[in-house]
C-alpha cells in the first residue's frame, strides 16, 4: 500500500531578510556594474525564482535501484577524491527539456555531495550546503546535501554515481543515483554504513522525486549521525523550499524549513528518534501551474521608477505589480497597485525623489490562476532632486566695463558661477556676480547647489583609541543619517599590503546601497588609507561592513559611542557584547544636500556702439574733452574727478591706460581713427567720449 501525505507549501516569505543573504545575492548582480556613485539609480535587483511555489508530498513506495545506465564516477579508494569526495561536478546532458522554476534546461551538473544544479555556473567542489549557499548556479535540487563520500570494496561493497533514462517519450524519467554512499564523510576502513538515494526528473510534468533506500553496515558497526540540507533552491538562497527535522523527530516526519539553512537530522543508531530514510521513502515536488517572472534590470528618475522582468515558461497572459516604500512582502490577498500589465516592464510615475521603492510582480495565467509574488523584491532608489535656477539676468556694458550678472534659486540653495558650460573654474558664489572689466561679450554659467561643507565624524585613527589589531572578522559599524547626505570618504588602516576587500553599505532593510572595492596599502594603524565612497544616503539607519580577504585594524578598547554630528551619528557596532570595540571605518567625511543643477548660460554683453551717444551726452554735462578731433593732445577740464583714462578702439581693444591723468593727455602715438575715451571717475561712475585722431 502506498501512503501519501500532501502539504500545501504556500508559506509566506520572511519580511526581514538576513543582511548576509541579501549581500551575497546582490554581489552577483553587481559584479559587472560600477556601483559607487552619487545617486543609486536603481540598477540593482535581487535574482528571483519560484522554488518556494512548488507543492510538496511524501510517500512510501519502492526503491528501484539502477544497475545500468551511465556511470559518472566509481570509488577506487576510501578517502579523498578517489572515494568521490569533493570531485568536480559532472556535466550531464538531459534527453528532454526540463522546466525548473520557470526556466527550461537541457543539462544539469551532478555534485558528489548529494545534489544537482542548473545553469552554466557549477557549484564549488566543497559546497556541502547547496540550499543556503550563495553560489551563483541557477537552482538546485538537493536529496542529501552535505560532505559525502562512498567506499571501495569494503565488505564487498563499492559505491558510484550513475544516471539512466527510463520510460518512453513523452513520459521519460532521468534518474541520478548516488549508490552506496556514507551518510557523512569518513575515511574509516573498519566501519562503513552506506545507503543509496536518487533524484528523478520527469518529462512533461516537470515533477521531481527524491527516492531513498534503506541502509546497512557494509563493515563494522560504528554509528553515524548528522544533518543534511534537503529541498529546492532557486536562483538565489532567498528562494528555498526545504525540509526540517531535529534529532528528536523522525526523518519521515519532517516539517517545512524555516530558513535556507534548515536541515534534516539522521542517525544510524538503532532506536534513534530521527533514524534513516526507510526503503522507498519518497519526496515529490510538483511545480506550480503558473510561475512568477524574474526581475532583470531597473532604472529611475527623480520622480519615476522602471522595473523590467523576464517572462517565465509557460508565458502568462499578463502580470500584476505591487510597489511600496516598505519592504514588507505582499501576500496572495494583497491588492496589486497595477494590474493586467501585458508586457515585461512597467514605469511608475509621480513618485517622490530620494526615496527607496520596493517592487514585486506576479504572473496572471488566466481563469483566476496567479503565481506567487516574486520571492525577492526589486528595489529602486529615486535620485534626489538638486535645486534649480529660477531666473537669470545678463547685463550690457561698454568696453572695459564690469558687468553685474544675477540669478535666483529656491530657498536653502545658493548660486555658483562658472566660466565654462562644463568643467572650467568657479569664479563666484551668490545671487550676483560682478565680472572683471570686459573687452568683448563674454558668457558665464550659473548653477544652483545645496551641497554643504565637508564634515567629519568618528575616531581619526585606531592608534588614537588605544589597543588595536589587524583582523578580517565580520562585524559592522552602525550609523544613523538624520539629513540626506553624500558619504564621501572613509579612512581604513591595514597591516598587510595588496589584500583585496570591499566596503559595503546597507540600509536598515538590508538593501545594499553601495559596494566599493579597495586594495590595502599596509601602512599601519596610524597612517590612513582614504577610500572614496561617494554614496548618496537618504535619512535612515545603515550599517557599514568589510568583506573579502583584506584585514583592517580595529580597536578592542577606547570606543565611546555615539560619535555625533547633527547630520550623521555613529551609534555602535554589531559586536554588542563588547561596546568598547570599534570596527574598521574611521573619520567618515560627508556633505549634506543633493548636489548641483545643470548650468545655465548668462551673458555679459559688451556694446561699444551703444555706448557712444550716451557717453557724449553725459560728457557734456560733466567732464569735457577738447579739441575733438585732435592731433596729438586732448585736454580734459576736470582731471581731479578722473581716476583712470582709457583709450579703446572700435573693436573693443584696450589701446592705452592713463592712471590719475592730468589735464592734458598726450596721444601723439595713436594711429588715425575713431576711439572711445573711457573716463573712470573717482566716485565710481564712468563716462565714455567718442574722439577722433586726425
Amino acid at each position: 500500500m502506498k501512503i501519501v501525505i500532501f502539504e500545501n507549501n504556500l508559506y509566506s516569505m520572511k519580511n526581514n531578510y538576513n543582511f548576509k543573504k541579501i549581500r551575497h545575492s546582490l554581489k552577483r548582480s553587481l559584479k559587472a556594474s560600477s556601483i559607487c556613485f552619487l545617486f543609486l539609480s536603481g540598477v540593482y535587483s535581487l535574482v528571483n525564482a519560484q522554488a518556494k511555489a512548488y507543492s510538496f508530498a511524501q510517500s512510501t513506495g519502492t526503491f528501484t535501484a539502477l544497475s545500468g545506465g551511465t556511470v559518472l564516477g566509481t570509488a577506487t579508494a576510501n578517502s579523498g577524491a578517489a572515494s568521490l569526495y569533493q570531485v568536480t561536478p559532472y556535466d550531464v546532458t538531459l534527453p528532454f527539456n526540463f522546466n525548473y522554476n520557470g526556466t527550461v534546461y537541457s543539462s544539469i551538473k551532478v555534485s558528489s555531495n548529494g545534489y544537482i544544479t542548473f545553469g552554466t555556473t557549477a557549484p564549488g567542489t566543497a559546497n556541502s550546503t547547496p540550499v543556503s549557499s550563495a553560489e551563483t548556479y541557477s537552482g538546485t535540487i538537493s536529496a542529501f546535501g552535505k560532505s559525502l563520500n562512498t567506499i571501495a570494496n569494503l565488505g564487498g561493497v563499492t559505491g558510484d554515481i550513475r544516471t539512466d533514462v527510463l520510460g518512453t517519450a513523452p513520459n521519460r524519467e532521468v534518474v541520478i543515483q548516488w549508490t552506496n554512499f556514507r551518510p557523512a564523510y569518513s575515511t574509516s576502513s573498519t566501519s562503513a554504513y552506506t545507503f543509496s538515494f536518487q533524484i528523478r526528473l520527469k518529462e512533461t510534468s516537470n515533477t521531481i522525486d527524491m527516492v531513498y533506500n534503506s541502509g546497512a553496515f557494509a563493515i563494522g558497526s560504528t554509528n553515524v549521525s548528522g544533518s543534511a540540507q534537503i529541498g529546492l533552491r532557486g536562483a538565489s538562497n532567498l528562494d528555498y523550499n526545504n525540509r526540517l527535522n531535529a534529532s528528536t523527530l523522525a526523518f519521515t516526519s519532517s516539517t517545512p524549513g524555516t530558513d535556507n539553512t534548515s536541515t534534516q537530522y539522521t542517525s544510524t543508531t538503532a532506536g534513534a528518534a530521527s533514524g534513516m530514510p526507510p526503503a522507498g521513502f519518497t519526496y515529490t515536488w510538483t511545480p506550480p501551474a503558473c510561475f512568477a517572472p524574474t526581475f532583470t534590470t531597473n532604472s529611475s528618475t527623480t520622480n519615476s521608477i522602471t522595473a523590467n522582468w523576464a517572462a517565465p515558461m509557460p508565458t502568462p497572459s499578463n502580470y500584476d505589480v505591487y510597489y511600496s516604500t516598505s519592504n514588507t512582502a505582499p501576500i496572495s490577498t494583497t491588492t496589486p497597485t497595477h494590474t493586467n500589465i501585458s508586457g515585461t516592464s512597467i514605469t511608475i510615475n509621480s513618485l517622490a525623489p530620494a526615496t527607496m521603492y520596493y517592487v514585486w510582480v506576479r504572473s496572471n495565467c488566466g481563469a483566476g490562476n496567479f503565481s506567487e509574488w516574486t520571492p525577492a523584491y526589486s528595489y529602486i532608489l529615486t535620485p534626489c532632486q538638486p535645486p534649480v535656477i529660477l531666473t537669470t539676468n545678463g547685463a550690457t556694458v561698454c568696453p572695459s566695463g564690469s558687468a553685474t550678472l544675477s540669478a535666483t534659486t529656491e530657498a536653502g540653495a545658493y548660486v555658483n558661477w562658472y566660466d565654462a558650460a562644463t568643467g572650467g573654474n568657479l569664479v563666484g558664489t551668490g545671487n550676483t556676480y560682478t565680472t572683471a572689466p570686459l573687452a568683448s561679450t563674454t558668457n558665464y554659467w550659473a548653477a544652483a547647489s545645496n551641497v554643504g561643507t565637508v564634515k567629519n565624524v568618528g575616531p581619526t585613527t585606531p592608534a588614537s583609541l588605544g589597543t588595536s589589531s589587524n583582523t578580517n572578522t565580520a562585524w559592522d559599524l552602525l550609523f544613523t543619517v538624520n539629513t540626506p547626505l553624500l558619504l564621501k570618504t572613509v579612512d581604513v588602516f591595514s597591516g598587510t599590503a595588496n589584500q583585496s576587500g570591499t566596503i559595503e553599505i546597507l540600509n536598515g532593510a538590508g538593501v545594499l546601497m553601495s559596494i566599493t572595492p579597495f586594495v590595502t596599502t599596509g601602512a599601519g594603524n596610524a597612517t590612513p588609507q582614504i577610500v572614496t565612497l561617494n554614496t548618496y544616503l537618504p535619512a535612515g539607519t545603515y550599517s557599514m561592513r568589510r568583506s573579502g580577504s583584506a584585514g583592517l585594524f580595529r580597536n578592542s578598547v577606547g570606543a565611546t559611542f555615539p560619535y555625533s554630528t547633527p547630520e550623521l551619528v555613529i551609534t555602535g557596532t554589531t559586536f554588542t557584547s563588547y561596546p568598547a570595540y570599534y570596527f574598521y571605518f574611521y573619520n567618515l567625511s560627508f556633505t549634506t544636500g543633493c548636489g548641483e543643477s545643470s548650468r545655465q548660460q548668462v551673458t555679459a554683453t559688451v556694446d561699444a556702439a551703444g555706448c557712444l551717444n550716451t557717453s557724449e551726452t553725459a560728457a557734456k554735462e560733466t567732464v569735457k574733452a577738447h579739441p575733438n578731433p585732435f592731433s596729438e593732445i586732448i585736454n580734459i577740464n576736470k582731471p581731479e574727478l578722473v581716476k583712470t583714462a582709457k583709450l579703446i578702439d572700435v573693436s573693443g581693444k584696450l589701446i592705452k591706460t592713463i592712471t590719475n591723468p592730468e589735464s592734458t593727455l598726450r596721444l601723439h602715438d595713436l594711429s588715425e581713427g575713431l576711439y572711445i575715451l573711457v573716463l573712470e571717475m573717482k566716485d565710481g561712475t564712468q563716462q565714455n567720449i567718442k574722439v577722433i585722431k586726425k
